[in-house]
């Protein structure tokens, strides 16, 4: 019996686990750093200090994702932070999600659950419910579309904002 267990354990096949082989990552990366260019100009950063690319799915899933964007002279103007993401290496998409929040050089601060960027669109999209802060100004609702500066957003349901105004009063605009 002890030579059964003895030749077991020296075994030199690789362990089978009951995890599909497609759960698994094809290369774990670390200190991961990507950009997206457009005639030499920096348009966005995307780093991870862990990221794992799966080519079935043609992604990297990153863990704390720092994603900067930047205007057409090279001065950052929005930094996006997460727990996890996807960054597609075909569309260069972006999935962001678990305690996101994006913050201009302004101070305007988005938080939400999941926010995606398209990259061909140059849009930041949201179905989930989504909080901006601007100064003491705050909007809430559910689902958005914005530029990745935040000048242009549109919350698209249950809107609701708080607008605070120069003499300190409040204004309540919720429907």
């Amino acid at each position: 019996m002890a030579a059964v267990l003895f030749a077991l354990a020296c075994d030199d096949e690789p362990q089978r686990t009951a995890t599909p082989q497609s759960d698994l990552p094809d290369e774990t990366v670390s200190d991961f750093r990507t950009q997206e260019s457009d005639s030499g100009l920096v348009r966005w950063t995307v780093k991870a200090p862990r990221a794992n690319r799966y080519n079935a799915r043609n992604i990297f899933a990153m863990e704390n994702p720092k994603i900067e964007f930047y205007d057409d002279m090279g001065n950052l103007q929005t930094t996006l932070t997460a727990k996890n993401g996807e960054y597609s290496m075909a569309t260069h998409d972006m999935l962001a999600y678990g305690d996101v929040v994006a913050v201009t050089y302004k101070g305007e601060v988005l938080e939400t659950d999941t926010l995606r960027y398209l990259n061909k669109e140059d849009k930041i999209v949201s179905d989930s419910f989504v909080k901006l802060t601007r100064g003491k100004d705050v909007l809430t609702g559910i689902g958005l579309e914005a530029d990745h500066t935040l000048e242009s957003v549109d919350i698209k349901k249950d809107v609701r904002a708080r607008i605070i105004e120069e003499d300190g009063k409040l204004n309540d605009l919720t429907p």
